[in-house]
């Protein structure tokens, strides 16, 4: 549904490529997630695939059309989330945002306005169509950038960050949408810094880092990168003196006696973090034998999260 090709670019009167030969393809139904540092190159490349900036080289097709040599049927197959406000009127009401952008997807005024009030009523501003877009919230403009790019019902939707900077009740009404999309069988690229979010959603995910795309695969792939659990024993506070010198003396033992990765405590909580052929019945009976007052545990596999910070360094 959307494929790139060896896709560069670098900034004018800058050293070094912002981007260097991005290569890689969005099946139709997925929802893909753009992984990356701030500065990593995931807004340039939504830029470039949408056809709002000309790369140095490469070429991007959308439901098989050149964005470079067929940008109107391309384009007509996109739907475009960018944090940007300014490309809203500001004195305009949502409604009549949507009528202008409307116009410009050469949408039948006949079937227009029924539109409109589809697309408001699905990000949940019905009641907000007469607003004037100055007086929205973030939250609330986010959402307009939404229905905008739900408008025209495109195949494929290309969204960066839509989630950023908003209320919980607009995230989680912008989340339903895309899930909402997804059952459709449209096809989104999606770019977020919030690695819950992606570990929710995404389908499979890409990691850029400076300029330059590291790994694609899916959630678990991504994970055995750190093929690390922690095993977290929580116990009952607050220690005395004795609890703190058996806790040392327990600790010291897991060390040395078991192939654990690390072994960490802060605030009653003790984790040993381990890969590979740790054996945690072992830990939990010299655990049990210290004496010390356990009030739970529990066993935690590597998040997103973690992953995203090792490949960042």
């Amino acid at each position: 549904m959307i494929t790139l090709k060896n896709i560069t670019y670098k900034y004018p009167k800058k050293n070094g490529f912002a981007l260097a030969d991005i290569d890689f393809d969005i099946r139709p139904g997925e929802i893909f997630t753009l992984l990356g540092p701030n500065g990593s190159g995931k807004t340039t490349l939504i830029r470039i695939i949408s056809g709002l900036i000309l790369p140095k080289s490469g070429m991007v097709t959308i439901c098989g059309h050149n964005i470079l040599t067929n940008e109107y049927r391309a384009r007509k197959c996109l739907g475009l989330v960018l944090g940007d406000e300014r490309t809203f009127y500001f004195r305009l009401s949502g409604a009549q945002n949507l009528e202008f952008f409307g116009g410009l997807y050469s949408l039948p005024r006949s079937q227009l306005k029924k539109r409109i009030m589809d697309a408001l009523e699905m990000v949940g501003l019905e009641d907000n169509a007469r607003l004037q877009y100055m007086r929205y919230s973030t939250g609330m403009r986010k959402r307009l950038n939404m229905a905008r790019a739900l408008l025209h019902d495109p195949q494929v939707y290309l969204l960066d960050e839509p989630n950023s900077g908003v209320d919980p009740q607009s995230a989680k009404k912008i989340r339903d949408i895309i899930f909402s999309l997804k059952k459709q069988n449209k096809t989104i690229l999606l770019t977020t810094h919030d690695m819950n979010e992606a570990e929710k959603m995404s389908d499979r995910i890409g990691y850029l880092k400076n300029g330059r795309l590291l790994k694609i695969g899916k959630i678990e792939e991504f994970k055995n990168i750190i093929a690390r659990k922690s095993l977290e024993i929580v116990f009952e506070p607050p220690f005395a003196n004795t609890e703190h010198t058996a806790l040392n003396s327990l600790t010291a033992e897991i060390r040395q006696t078991t192939s654990c990765y690390s072994v960490e405590f802060r605030d009653n909580i003790l984790r040993i973090n381990y890969n590979g052929s740790f054996d945690v019945n072992r830990a939990l009976n010299l655990i049990s034998r210290s004496g010390l007052s356990i009030r739970k545990t529990n066993t935690r596999e590597a998040s997103l999260e973690d992953v995203f910070i090792k490949l960042a360094g």
